[in-house]
């Protein structure tokens, strides 16, 4: 019988039901050797032998700080015999390099892939580094997705005739189930579902230690038939990261002080409160096992394999004997004032119609753009008249566009990106309100409402767009805001009320909206 590659090892493991499945994180640092990478390597041979971890998660540019690239590393593990899961950030590519990159994974058969917006870039050589955000995770998704078949891409690219070889990678998303406000959460949901639809093959948590929340991400995946396996992220920090978390310098993770209190106490013992944090991420490990998860992503600092085989270890005794209501007093640790999807066990909140009232200044955009940019509106046929007949003209068409520029610029604060995406935002524009520029939905950086860029100064701009018009359920967000495509960025300074009327704007590139 021939030997399974490793990436057909973590393949069968997530998908055998009767198999909880195991990850680990590995976080590369800034340059290409080192202690810090030996210590890796040799934490990725002694779990090769030990063989209950099935794949090694490789960061990449984690913090938005620069360190090495997941691809050299991933090719030494996978030399080793087990299956690297390489992180695929978008923040530093365009969609042309991220073809690019999916294109040498492939060669190299690195096919195991876990795609994420990823954290907004820090500092870098001599300064702060341009962020990319060219494409977000739903439409690298689906780029994926789209390679899995010989298809070419498009007739109209260099060399879009020619048949690209099927890609058979393995592409994972993840979600925050531990945002603590309405519409932070609600928004998560929404576009957890939109990752699935474009291909997500399964799901990683974000780190979190309420365990309400886990189990809400649990019953909101089968709510909705999502039909792909979940992994919970188990998070088991030292002292001085988990001071940095609950400072809020980790982009999008709640880290409650209930817990960093605990940990102060467990440092008073005279292993420093180690043998607490591993027999607190064993118990962890257990009970969401029990819960009903697919596997864990193991993560956290200063571990060597020894330390997670006793972890792991441990929760195997505890899942055969613990008491499981005991188990869970002791780690659920919720941060206050959270907001629950499910505030009783397996009923959703349901909103009062009252509450789901927009406000006044969303309802008359959208009078307006219905009136004028849906064919059924009153303004439709004058609208359509003068813009067709504007287009073709070089004076009149550079004086229409500079009207568009004018008002839009007042009433929107419109940067002339040429694919207006004003009413799948609620009459708010992510080209000059979102600093990643997101156009389906939020990134998961945000913090109690604020935005990753700028904590406690501005909210997330997806929080705004949210309470502007609140809705009953995700399912019901996602189906408000169906995923748009890549921006066309040639059509930068141009006016999107022609590029609309005369099918060049996002309608004509295969959204399935019908707005501008």
């Amino acid at each position: 019988m021939p030997l399974l590659q490793s990436s057909d090892i973590f393949r069968e493991s997530l998908f055998r039901v009767d198999e909880f499945t195991i990850t680990f994180e590995l976080v590369p640092g800034r340059g290409s050797g080192g202690k810090q990478l030996d210590a890796t390597l040799r934490f990725a041979e002694e779990a090769k032998k030990d063989g209950r971890i099935k794949a090694l998660s490789i960061t990449d540019n984690p913090g938005g700080h620069p360190a090495l690239a997941p691809t050299p590393l991933g090719l030494e593990i996978q030399a080793l015999g087990i299956a690297p899961l390489i992180h695929f950030s978008l923040k530093d590519k365009n969609r042309n390099m991220a073809e690019s990159q999916l294109f040498e994974c492939h060669r190299h058969r690195l096919l195991n892939l876990l795609v994420l917006g990823g954290d907004y870039p820090r500092y870098g050589y001599q300064g702060q580094a341009m962020p990319v955000f060219d494409l977000d995770s739903p439409q690298l998704l689906a780029l994926i997705h789209r390679l899995h078949g010989s298809l070419p891409l498009e007739k109209k690219a260099p060399g879009g005739l020619m048949p690209l070889p099927a890609m058979d990678f393995l592409a994972g998303c993840v979600v925050s189930p531990f945002k603590t406000t309405e519409a932070e959460q609600v928004f998560q949901y929404a576009k957890l579902i939109t990752k699935a639809h474009a291909g997500a093959h399964f799901v990683i948590s974000q780190l979190g230690f309420d365990m309400k929340k886990y189990e809400e991400l649990l019953l909101f995946s089968r709510h909705s038939d999502l039909g792909v396996p979940l992994i919970a992220s188990v998070f088991i920090p030292g002292l001085k990261v988990a001071e940095m978390m609950v400072q809020g310098r980790v982009p999008g993770i709640v880290f409650p002080e209930s817990l960093l209190n605990r940990m102060r106490q467990e440092q008073t013992a005279q292993d420093k409160g180690e043998e607490a944090r591993l027999l607190r991420g064993a118990k962890m490990v257990a009970l969401l096992k029990q819960m009903g998860y697919d596997g864990v992503h193991l993560g956290g600092n200063n571990l060597d394999f020894s330390k997670i085989a006793f972890l792991l270890d441990q929760a195997d005794s505890l899942t055969r004997s613990a008491d499981l209501e005991e188990l869970r007093r002791e780690v659920d640790f919720p941060a206050p004032a959270t907001w629950y999807l499910y505030p009783e066990s397996g009923r959703q909140l349901e909103r009062p119609r009252t509450a789901l009232t927009a406000p006044i200044l969303y309802r008359i955009n959208q009078q307006i753009h219905d009136s004028a940019f849906k064919p059924e509106g009153f303004l439709f046929p004058l609208a359509r008249f003068i813009s067709l007949r504007s287009d073709p003209h070089r004076q009149i068409r550079r004086l229409y566009t500079s009207c568009e520029r004018l008002l839009k610029a007042i009433l929107f604060r419109c940067r002339m990106c040429g694919d207006c995406t004003l009413a799948e935002s609620n009459y708010l524009c992510p080209q000059s309100g979102c600093p990643k520029k997101m156009i389906n939905g939020p990134c998961g950086g945000s913090l109690h409402g604020f935005c990753e860029v700028y904590p406690e100064e501005r909210l997330c701009f997806w929080v705004k767009v949210y309470q502007r018009h609140p809705v009953s359920s995700p399912k019901e967000l996602s189906l408000r805001f169906p995923p748009l495509p890549p921006k066309d960025w040639a059509q930068q300074g141009s006016s999107s009320w022609l590029n609309y009327f005369t099918g060049r704007d996002h309608n004509k590139l295969g959204s399935e909206s019908t707005r501008p």
